[in-house]
């Protein structure tokens, strides 16, 4: 009886891998020249009772940005978000369990992104933490999980985080040339490094903004401040670029944190909001600049909704084959969408490259494992039947955030329905993709 299965893994490398191929050696250089923060500075002070304090002067290049207060859903923690970037990049925030996440800008370092670990870019991670972290602690086992890119291709600079919770633990996180290291303990942070002392700042003031505020947040020790203290000691070094400041108060009562929150804008104008009354009002936004109440229906918020995946087979014998997809992607659902496949084959020495659409139903796991079945046609004969050209099983990893240099890789697996009997092929496959 003939073998009605063939076995292979096929494809030449042809124009489409070599465009994907240079797309990924460019994203990864592009990923060492960072953008960069002006200067900011963040102070924390504990008042004898256990209130903790903690402020930041932001120095930016522009006034403007947005306030958020972002409700509890489901197990995620409700936040207060303060950004310029959009709201899945904050700069500085708190959430409704009492844990404050900021950022200060650093030197360039280098830091090779590991492709095993689920990816987020360096403001993206802050978000993160505070919709799953509810101390320091936990936040730092989170950061040990995710890989950390800077970059100007993703528009994201080179910092530092610092952290602290309801309970008076605070810590500062830095990532420098591939290693995370971990201070615990810290109350000022500026635009140097903690950790390594090779690395110079490269912003002038750092180090004498590091040390004034490090005398007056000592010098406090032991007595009672208010977030207008806070607010105080940030305007003494404050510079030019300071476009806004801010205080936050943390009381754990019960095991529940109590939240005050001021805000000082670029005209010294200063607004003040209890935490969770703003939460529990619901979602709601306002402008930095001007503290007036924003249209949250006017503001776009990506939602990611469509993904488009390009990949190419790897190998080397007679045939290759070259898929676009375009899947909806909606969040914490399988994604449905269209693919072409162009299978191109050398038959008689003739090469002949073939078009067959179909539907693909693609099941994304575990954050970077993914199963996709395909049903795919043939169009040369839709006018006489609807004939199923071959079924597709998918198994591979895809990038979990879908930063371009991370590849698409699955094996693909096809049954192939021929005249005279199907015919079972396989196809290592090599990609990437784009949400929007």
């Amino acid at each position: 009886m003939k073998n009605i299965f063939h076995f292979r893994f096929v494809g030449p490398f042809n124009k489409a891998f070599n465009i994907l191929s240079m797309f990924f050696i460019i994203s990864m250089v592009c990923n060492f020249f960072t953008s960069s923060l002006p200067a900011c500075t963040i102070v924390y002070h504990r008042n004898p009772d256990g209130t903790i304090i903690v402020g930041k002067n932001s120095d930016l290049d522009s006034p403007q940005g947005l306030l958020w207060f972002i409700p509890p859903r489901g197990e995620k923690h409700g936040m207060v978000l303060l950004e310029q970037l959009g709201v899945a990049m904050p700069y500085e925030g708190i959430n409704s369990n009492g844990l404050y996440v900021a950022v200060a800008a650093v030197p360039f370092s280098w830091n090779v992104p590991n492709i095993l670990r689920p990816t987020r870019i360096s403001l993206q991670i802050v978000r993160e933490i505070l919709e799953n972290s509810n101390d320091v602690h936990s936040a730092i086992e989170l950061f040990k999980k995710r890989s950390i890119v800077f970059g100007t291709l993703f528009g994201n600079p080179m910092v530092h985080y610092f952290l602290a919770d309801k309970f008076g633990n605070t810590a500062v996180v830095e990532l420098v040339n591939n290693q995370l290291h971990v201070i615990e303990g810290e109350n000022v942070l500026t635009n140097h490094y903690l950790s390594v002392d090779s690395i110079k700042p490269d912003n002038p003031t750092s180090l004498s903004r590091y040390k004034k505020a490090k005398v007056l947040i000592e010098n406090s020790k032991g007595t009672e401040l208010t977030p207008m203290d806070i607010l105080s000691i940030l305007e003494s070094i404050k510079q030019t670029s300071t476009v806004w400041s801010t205080a936050f108060a943390v009381r754990n009562v019960s095991n529940k944190a109590i939240v005050e929150f001021y805000i000082k804008n670029a005209n010294d104008d200063i607004r003040v909001f209890n935490v969770m009354t703003k939460l529990e009002k619901g979602m709601h936004l306002y402008n930095l600049e001007t503290f007036e109440e924003a249209d949250k229906d006017s503001i776009v918020i990506a939602d990611n909704m469509f993904l488009v995946k390009i990949s190419n087979s790897y190998g080397h014998l007679s045939s290759s084959m070259t898929t676009f997809s375009l899947l909806v992607n909606d969040a914490g659902h399988p994604r449905i969408g269209v693919e072409c496949i162009l299978l191109n084959q050398l038959t008689e020495n003739n090469p002949q490259t073939n078009v067959y659409p179909g539907i693909i139903f693609d099941y994304p796991l575990f954050e970077q494992f993914n199963l996709a079945i395909g049903i795919f046609l043939d169009p040369t004969k839709l006018l006489v039947k609807l004939p199923i050209f071959s079924i597709t099983l998918d198994v591979g990893v895809e990038p979990d955030n879908w930063i371009p240099y991370r590849p698409l890789l699955f094996l693909r697996s096809m049954l192939k329905f021929t005249e005279n009997t199907p015919e079972l092929s396989f196809y290592l496959m090599f990609g990437s993709g784009l949400r929007f």
